[in-house]
């Protein structure tokens, strides 16, 4: 796999599965894709964020959020801890895509586990709509994460 982790044609291979029809072994290999990338690479190489990229879409077409929004939230943590300003087209793609998946869990402890990290993020990167944090505080809340996670997100702000 080494040597794969830069082709071309093997990212497009990885991607053409998962909108072929075969997103779960997409996601599969996207992931370990990922890994061979921070291994040979580093966390914060641009393979490894490409790599999780592509983790977050496969994930997104094989239908699992918590998937997709994990690897969005590590490619705009990645991103950020190179150096690359918030307001990056690709920060902002980054965080609003894991935004949108963490939105589209339905697990109430998913959702209050990631999120005090996602706060984080949009305090960094509110994106081009105004509430993003407001909306995190207030879906929390609505997915009877209660009291207890609304202060854990509150003690980041």
């Amino acid at each position: 796999m080494t040597t794969d982790v830069l082709r071309a044609d093997h990212l497009r291979r990885v991607v053409a599965l998962a909108e072929g029809g075969s997103p779960d072994l997409a996601t599969l290999l996207a992931a370990a894709g990922r890994m061979e990338a921070v291994r040979v690479y580093g966390t914060q190489s641009p393979v490894a964020v490409l790599w999780s990229e592509v983790e977050g879409h496969t994930a997104y077409l094989a239908g699992d959020a918590l998937g997709s929004c994990r690897a969005w939230t590590r490619a705009a943590v990645a991103r950020l801890a190179c150096g690359e300003a918030c307001d990056s087209a690709e920060v902002e793609a980054s965080v609003d895509r894991a935004h949108h998946q963490w939105q589209q869990l339905t697990d109430a402890q998913h959702v209050a586990m990631l999120a005090p990290e996602l706060t984080l993020l949009r305090l960094r990167v509110p994106g081009r709509r105004p509430g993003a944090v407001e909306a995190i505080r207030r879906r929390i809340l609505a997915r009877g994460a209660g009291d207890r996670m609304a202060r854990a997100v509150d003690s980041v702000l």
